[in-house]
């Protein structure tokens, strides 16, 4: 390898996000997609490799489309490829968008047959649903040339080491036909980097924050490729700043003039500011009051946490992560709910871009009905709706979501939900068990 290969690593755009409902916030992320390639030409990188969900939906707007072909445009006339695959959020049933931008010449959709950039071979893999990770078949990869002297993998994943691992990186690397020097992985938005045997495992982070919980320098990773070996490198790119203040009130009377002269003691302008209130939960406050004195001080996005009560001024709960798409929210939300078999199952089946909408059902009731034949109904199950009421509100949300052959109904988590006490049973009179469905997933 006579001269040094760099490739720049970047993922995560989610392009068209309306963050907090507001028209600059969508700007920020196609100026932080428009900063990295301005980042890349400047350093005549060899390729752009982006690990997934160029947009944030699968149906992005026009104006979200123009500006990507825009952007992606500027990297075809200064001669640098963009390889990219398909993220979760943006993946449809059928043809994708990174299809319709490759037949216009301004991207190249990697897969399992090799893109060469001299002696570095990169392969891509689209987003795997979860549930089909068992399923994946590494024997797809198309061996290297045997000029080879790296091989490259990028995915859209949550990989084990890293927080919310799905898919063991230890069980993916020994199962390859062929040795992978490097994975370069998207969805999850903080940077790691990580060496397995003698594969290099990195997250690039995303290029602007999805929610207030990522708090961390934006930024993308660049690979230097030589006699050498693989180098990893992470440079940081600037973006909107999140300023989170914290005010504790002590004295209803001057409460106001507490909180203000605290937001006085900070720079706020054009920011996406976090107020927290903390202190006396006696003290009546106005939050509409308060979000007008942050926007006369020219805050971008005023967000108010009343820490004495856990509410906030919008009804939000701000500090924890953003949901801005269903899938994301059925991804995250019933993570934390412990849900059962049955509710992953219809969960992965609604999600699944390959599952055509019209077979959604059919779906469902075959791998349900394959759970129920497995179940013991002679126990009865009132213990279990009393313990998992929880998970049945969460899994009547994913039911709806079956019926209606719409995933956005799982938005709405605050399904309303009767639970029957059990109807005592008498020496006299037993009157036989009523089973339900819901009871058992």
């Amino acid at each position: 390898m006579n001269t040094d290969i760099q490739l720049l690593h970047t993922a995560d755009k989610h392009i068209g996000y309306r963050q907090y409902h507001n028209d600059v916030r969508r700007q920020d992320f196609i100026d932080a997609f428009s900063t990295v390639v301005n980042d890349a030409i400047d350093m005549d990188i060899d390729a752009v490799i982006h690990a997934g969900d160029l947009f944030d939906s699968r149906n992005p707007t026009l104006d979200d489309i123009l500006d990507t072909i825009d952007i992606l445009s500027r990297l075809k006339t200064a001669g640098i490829p963009f390889l990219a695959i398909v993220g979760n959020h943006e993946s449809k049933q059928s043809t994708q968008w990174l299809d319709l931008f490759e037949s216009m010449g301004i991207a190249i959709r990697l897969g399992s047959c090799p893109y060469r950039i001299r002696d570095v071979s990169i392969y891509g893999i689209d987003s795997v649903p979860r549930s089909k990770i068992p399923l994946f078949d590494p024997s797809v990869l198309q061996s290297p040339a045997e000029d080879s002297a790296y091989n490259i993998l990028v995915m859209h994943q949550l990989m084990t080491p890293f927080p919310f691992g799905e898919w063991d990186s230890e069980e993916l690397i020994r199962s390859l036909p062929f040795r992978m020097d490097a994975i370069l992985l998207g969805d999850y938005h903080k940077y790691e980097k990580e060496r397995i045997d003698d594969t290099w495992i990195t997250y690039c982070g995303s290029t602007e924050r999805n929610s207030a919980s990522e708090r961390e320098t934006r930024s993308y990773n660049i690979l230097t490729f030589n006699d050498r070996g693989i180098d990893i490198g992470r440079r940081n790119i600037p973006t909107r700043d999140f300023l989170f203040i914290k005010a504790t009130l002590g004295d209803g009377d001057n409460a106001y003039e507490d909180i203000f002269n605290v937001i006085k003691e900070h720079d706020v302008v054009q920011k996406v500011v976090f107020l927290e209130i903390s202190g006396d939960p006696d003290i009546s406050i106005s939050y509409s009051e308060i979000e007008e004195f942050l926007l006369k001080r020219n805050v971008l996005v005023p967000r108010i946490v009343d820490a004495r009560s856990g509410d906030a001024e919008s009804g939000e709960e701000v500090m924890e992560v953003s949901f801005f798409d269903p899938e994301e929210a059925v991804k995250n939300e019933i993570k934390g709910m412990e849900l059962t078999t049955g509710g992953l199952v219809i969960d992965e089946i609604i999600r699944d871009p390959a599952i055509p909408k019209t077979k959604v059902d059919i779906e469902a009731e075959m791998k349900v009905g394959a759970l129920i034949s497995d179940m013991d109904f002679t126990q009865s199950p009132q213990h279990i709706v009393a313990a998992t009421a929880k998970q049945e509100t969460a899994y009547e949300a994913v039911v709806e979501a079956v019926k209606q052959n719409d995933a956005s109904i799982i938005r709405e988590r605050e399904t309303s939900i009767e639970l029957q006490p059990p109807v005592p049973e008498t020496d006299t009179e037993k009157k036989p068990k009523q089973y339900n469905l819901g009871d058992y997933l």
